[in-house]
C-alpha cells in the first residue's frame, strides 16, 4: 500500500495541528478526517490523472474525477475548520465552569450559559460526520476508475473515514448526555445512530466487495 507519511506530516504542520494538543474536543481523536482524502486525493493526483487512465474515461467521467479532486481539497478544508471549532467551543464550555454562582441570578446565568455552548459545542463533530458520510461516494468513484494497483488505499480510507465518523459521533453523544434538558434537541441520538449505521454500511459493502 502506498502511503505518504511524510507529505500528510507536512500538511497537518502546514495548518498548525498538532495531534498533541492538549486543548480537548474531539478534534485531535478524529484528526484522521482528513486522510482519507489524502488516500484518494493521492490516487487522482498522482496516479490517474497523469495516466492513460484518464484518458480512456469518457468526457462525463473525466469532468466527475476532476471535480473529485476538487472535492477533496474542499473536504480537506473544511475538515480543518471543523476541527479548529471544535477546540474553540470545547475552550468556550470550559469556561462557562468557571461563572459565578453565589446568587439565584448567577445560577440561573450559569445554567443557561453552559447549556448553550454544550449544544455550540455539539455542532462541529455533527456536520464534520455528515459530510464525511458524504465523502463516501468520492471513495467508490476513486474505486471504480482509480488505479486498481492502489485500491487498498481507498478501501483504507474507508476504514480511516468511518473511524473518524465514529469519533465525532462520540463527542456529539458525550456532550449530548451532559445537557441538562434536550428539549429541542430529542432527534440528535437518532441522527447519529442512523450516520453510524450508514457509515458502517458503505464501508462493509467495500471491504465485502474485496473479500475482507
Amino acid at each position: 500500500m502506498h502511503v505518504k507519511i511524510f507529505d500528510c506530516d507536512i500538511f497537518i504542520d502546514s495548518h498548525k495541528i498538532s495531534i498533541n494538543d492538549s486543548r480537548g474536543g474531539s478534534s485531535e481523536k478524529s484528526f484522521n478526517t482528513p486522510l482519507p482524502t489524502f488516500f484518494v486525493k493521492e490516487v487522482i493526483e498522482d496516479y490517474l490523472l497523469p495516466e492513460k487512465a484518464f484518458e480512456k474515461l469518457d468526457d462525463k467521467n473525466k469532468e466527475k474525477m476532476l471535480v473529485l479532486k476538487e472535492k477533496c481539497e474542499e473536504f480537506i478544508s473544511k475538515s480543518i475548520t471543523y476541527m479548529e471549532a471544535d477546540r474553540d467551543t470545547f475552550t468556550a464550555l470550559m469556561d462557562t465552569f468557571k461563572l459565578p454562582k453565589d446568587t439565584d441570578e448567577e445560577k440561573k446565568y450559569r445554567s443557561k450559559t453552559i447549556k448553550e455552548k454544550t449544544i455550540a459545542a455539539m455542532e462541529s463533530p455533527l456536520n464534520l460526520a455528515k459530510d464525511s458520510l458524504e465523502f463516501y461516494d468520492n471513495i467508490d468513484f476513486a474505486i471504480e476508475f482509480g488505479n486498481k494497483n492502489l485500491t487498498s488505499d481507498a478501501i483504507v480510507a474507508a476504514i480511516l473515514l468511518h473511524s473518524a465518523i465514529e469519533s465525532s459521533i462520540v463527542n456529539v453523544f458525550v456532550n449530548y448526555n451532559s445537557l441538562s434538558s434536550n428539549e429541542g434537541y430529542e432527534d440528535i441520538p437518532e441522527i447519529c445512530r442512523e450516520i453510524i449505521r450508514k457509515s458502517l454500511s458503505k464501508k462493509e459493502l467495500i471491504l465485502k466487495e474485496y473479500g475482507i
